[in-house]
């Protein structure tokens, strides 16, 4: 299948023909890969590619789903298959309550996913994220731990299935997520942590499907008005995944996700960082954010050099004389926010202190200007509409 092209060059993610349990564990936290054939013992995998058309390949996913209900997203024909928020309106997404069926058959989703890949309907439906319960037909349809070199107790899977044409835009996870290719092709756009100032990160509390989100609409960037989005496309890479390709992607990492022909897709999660350790880190920042907030730049710019030093560097140790003039300006309830904050780095896995101090940077401390410079007063009215909530990530 031809993909139409991307609108700028990404760079190839890594594929690999194997990875052990052990290397695994090393290569979930640093860039992207694919690992190629890891999907030939899946018993799912070989029936459905014995299956000779869409019509048969849903039919074997029904007789694994049985009577479990499900429930997925119709999309009518106008909003062509994005999952995003309302021409760059945080305020406003495209999908919801009005495209959302809930509980029904999967016969009923095998009807409507049949109707658009025979042209008969223009709409895009899309089954997201369906979990699988263990000790299922389908479940034992996968392989022991879902994959080989995950851990053997691994029990996590959820299931993805679409008409052609989906597009979930760009955001991340703080897990380690590894997507299964069944059925059909996705072209995955990457981009690393690093770039978080070039991306345009909606506000905290404003997320697609409990996901931080860009602003941005990577297939039809509008530079215009997301400048810095041009620096970003020049650390992308791109995995173009089909049937029986697995791609890893560490937590953090930015993906945009399109999807092409029927598309059935088996994801499962792993967890570097514990949800204690999430909820820590992300308290952490929000009272970082208020208590920052009120602060000149000029202050916070004196704050940004301290924490560099005496919080998230490596083997942090006590302020020198250099930040006299950041620690004189301390309230008692910024000194002891500061140690707070340097206790919570020191007691959270490496890539999560990393991502917290890149969010220090950008948020707390606004070191690349106004967080969200093509909304003005969003960031001001976030703070405002959470001042008395514990955290400004909402996680229901």
């Amino acid at each position: 299948m031809n993909l139409p092209p991307l609108p700028f060059t990404a760079r190839s993610v890594r594929r690999i023909s194997r990875v052990s349990r052990e290397e695994f564990v090393t290569a979930q936290l640093e860039e992207p890969f694919v690992v190629t054939g890891s999907l030939e013992s899946w018993p799912l995998f070989q029936r459905m590619r014995e299956c000779g058309g869409d019509e048969r390949k849903l039919a074997l996913l029904g007789s694994l789903v049985g009577q479990t209900p499900v429930s997925y997203h119709r999309l009518p024909q106008q909003l062509r298959g994005h999952f995003h928020f309302q021409e760059g309106n945080p305020e406003q997404v495209t999908f919801g309550k009005a495209t959302r069926r809930e509980e029904v058959s999967f016969d009923v989703l095998a009807r409507e996913l049949l109707e658009c890949q025979r042209g008969e309907s223009a709409d895009s439906v899309y089954m997201q994220a369906h979990f699988i319960e263990k000790g299922t037909p389908l479940f034992g349809a996968l392989g022991p731990g879902v994959l080989p070199f995950l851990p053997e107790d691994n029990d996590i899977a959820m299931m993805w299935v679409g008409s052609n044409g989906q597009v979930v835009n760009l955001h991340y996870d703080d897990f380690t997520t590894v997507i299964c290719m069944v059925n059909g092709m996705k072209r995955v756009t990457l981009f690393p942590p690093e770039s978080l100032p070039h991306l345009y990160q909606a506000p905290f509390d404003r997320m697609l499907e409990y996901c931080q989100t860009s602003l941005v609409r990577v297939l039809e960037p509008d530079l215009r008005r997301y400048p810095l989005f041009e620096r970003a496309q020049r650390e992308a890479q791109v995995a173009v995944l089909e049937p029986g390709d697995v791609l890893v992607m560490p937590p953090m990492w930015w993906h945009h996700v399109e999807s092409f022909g029927l598309n059935v897709m088996v994801n499962t999660r792993l967890f570097p960082a514990s949800f204690p350790q999430l909820e820590s880190a992300y308290s952490n920042l929000s009272r970082a954010v208020k208590l920052f907030f009120p602060r000149s730049q000029e202050q916070r710019n004196r704050a940004l050099a301290l924490y560099r030093e005496a919080v998230f560097a490596p083997g942090a140790s006590e302020p020198g004389p250099v930040h006299s003039a950041a620690v004189a300006e301390e309230t008692p309830e910024l000194a002891r926010h500061r140690a707070e904050t340097r206790e919570v780095a020191a007691s959270i896995p490496a890539f999560l202190r990393e991502h917290l101090a890149r969010y220090y940077e950008h948020f707390v401390f606004q070191a690349s200007g106004d967080p969200h410079p093509t909304l003005p007063g969003a960031f001001a009215a976030m703070v405002e509409r959470n001042r008395h909530s514990p955290t400004l990530f909402p996680r229901e």
